[in-house]
């Protein structure tokens, strides 16, 4: 079977699952997620990781690998599988 979603649609999705991450969760290794987009996230506040770390976002379980570091912000491109 094949499907297709719009990036906007993705988008919607990531966000949705993302957000409801935040919940009941430790903050001492946790971000703040800035922007959601075509597959990656932006997030502020993760100022120990490093560049082809994997991250979490566990109450959406979805999983990510850090691939920029700038300096007030880091980009997370997004793992999503599909059964």
């Amino acid at each position: 079977m094949t499907f297709s979603l719009s990036p906007a649609e993705n988008s919607s999705i990531l966000e949705g699952c993302i957000s409801k991450s935040f919940s009941n969760i430790n903050m001492g290794d946790t971000g703040i997620v800035l922007t959601i987009g075509d597959g990656i996230v932006r997030a502020y506040g993760l100022g120990d990781i490093q560049a082809g770390e994997m991250c979490e976002f566990p109450a959406a379980d979805i999983k990510g690998m850090v691939l920029n570091l700038e300096t007030d912000n880091v980009g997370i491109v997004i793992f999503v599988m599909i059964d």
